[in-house]
């Protein structure tokens, strides 16, 4: 994968727009857009880490010098497990929380 398959990746996971992350990292849109679409292979440090934190990663994962880190999300309670219906519910807010950051 290439930087910009990373960062579209990313994008298309959070359900987020080329606006969206312009807003929230103040790149330009077009310049969100030329780094997601490989139109450039340029994209400066600055930039890269903006993008990396508005999409949840480190600026290596978007190199690709590391792979994204599996995140564990722990919940204590009592009684049963939960289902794999429900941990992917839950994985889903914690990405929709983590959106929502950036607004």
């Amino acid at each position: 994968m290439t930087v910009s398959d990373r960062i579209r990746a990313k994008m298309n996971e959070l359900g987020l727009s080329y606006g969206e992350v312009s807003a929230a990292t103040g790149l330009a849109k077009s310049a969100v857009h030329r780094y997601a679409t490989g139109s450039t292979d340029k994209v400066p440090t600055e930039a890269l880490e903006k993008l990396a934190r508005v999409l949840g990663v480190t600026p290596a994962y978007l190199t690709g010098w590391e792979q994204e880190r599996p995140h564990t999300l722990a919940a204590h309670f009592e009684g049963e497990e939960f289902s794999d219906a429900e941990l992917k519910e839950i994985e889903d807010f914690v990405r929709f929380v983590k959106s929502k950051r950036m607004r």
